[in-house]
């Protein structure tokens, strides 16, 4: 499609035409990306019969490629969140509460304030954040900071996280996703019932790149950048709350070191960016390995319950699995395990 729509271009017949590294290459030797190419592509018909590049002629498939950012990764070049710098930019750590289910009292940031470095602490929020010139001394002045905290609500433990579990694998009440021949028949029918219970709880998914996100909020418009598993989401939530829209928003990617899903949501992208609004300059925020660990968005919390009914000879005959979480949406998946949910 893309020599086609050179060959229009060109007013050319397609077979005259090569293709190599991202180009479509006239006999005379001018060429056009397959980029400027694209568009014009997208309206060509999709040709119902393709001829196969011959084995012989293959450049990628079954050659050793190396990763083009291998060399920049391990000889430690700027490609990270952690590495972006913009001349004149602040640096901010946010303080968040230890629990989830607290809030401030009251925030005494009279000696964090008067430290080399530091430019401002602003509260907002459930968030005190500590802005200056360094991460180095907004690490050392955030540790100053003298927050009282209050209950706001139940404070979350594990303790009741084992109960609540507890009471929805023996609850009667249960959300059937499936269902394949007569269960009951043949656990009544079992030699042998083996039940099992097992649990994970909330986890950190702690990539070896704590979150961090660039942000500077103008009248004319925001620049975000960083690492981000989603940033169309995170475009959009930061035009939600700032009140403008996402045209008015520029995103830039950097790479990642590593998502493992924390990275998905947008929390600390916004954090930024309201920060920035607030302070009126361009800032970087930058969480700890220990805020990594403590606050944000954790992998959800599961137990599940399994129960095999085996005949005679030890062949499963029946299986029963039922499954709760946290946050988990659903946490049981009638799509995986096809084989073993079928009765035999």
């Amino acid at each position: 499609m893309l020599v086609e729509a050179a060959a229009k271009r060109w007013d050319v017949s397609a077979d005259k035409l090569t293709t190599d590294t991202g180009y479509v290459i006239h006999p005379d030797g001018k060429k056009l990306t397959y980029g400027e190419l694209a568009t014009e592509a997208a309206s060509v018909p999709v040709p119902t019969e393709v001829k196969l590049k011959d084995r012989k002629d293959f450049k990628i498939i079954g050659q050793p490629i190396h990763n083009v950012d291998n060399q920049q990764i391990v000889t430690g070049k700027p490609l990270f969140g952690l590495d972006f710098y913009r001349e004149g930019m602040l640096f901010a750590m946010i303080q968040r509460p230890a629990s989830f289910g607290m809030k401030i009292k009251s925030v005494d940031s009279t000696a964090a304030k008067a430290m080399q470095g530091i430019v401002d602490v602003v509260t907002f929020k459930n968030n005190v954040a500590v802005v200056g010139k360094s991460t180095w001394e907004v690490n050392k002045a955030r540790k100053t900071l003298k927050i009282e905290y209050e209950k706001e609500g139940n404070i979350e433990s594990t303790t009741d996280h084992d109960r609540i579990f507890k009471e929805l694998l023996n609850s009667k009440e249960a959300t059937v996703r499936r269902k394949d021949g007569d269960v009951d028949k043949a656990f009544k029918a079992a030699a042998t019932v083996i039940s099992r219970e097992y649990q994970c709880p909330f986890l950190s998914h702690t990539p070896m790149e704590p979150m961090n996100f660039f942000a500077h909020v103008r009248p004319d418009g925001v620049e975000l950048v960083g690492p981000t598993q989603t940033p169309d989401m995170a475009r959009n939530a930061t035009a939600t709350l700032l009140g403008i829209a996402p045209e008015k928003i520029t995103l830039e990617l950097t790479h990642l070191g590593g998502g493992f899903g924390r990275r998905l949501k947008a929390d600390y992208v916004l954090e930024a960016a309201e920060l920035s609004s607030i302070i009126k300059a361009p800032v970087k925020v930058i969480w700890t390995r220990e805020d990594d660990m403590m606050g944000g968005s954790y992998r959800p919390a599961v137990r599940y319950k399994f129960e095999a009914a085996l005949d005679a000879k030890g062949n499963l005959t029946g299986y029963k699995l039922r499954g709760v979480g946290i946050n988990a949406g659903n946490p049981t998946r009638e799509d995986n395990s096809v084989a073993l949910l079928k009765i035999y």
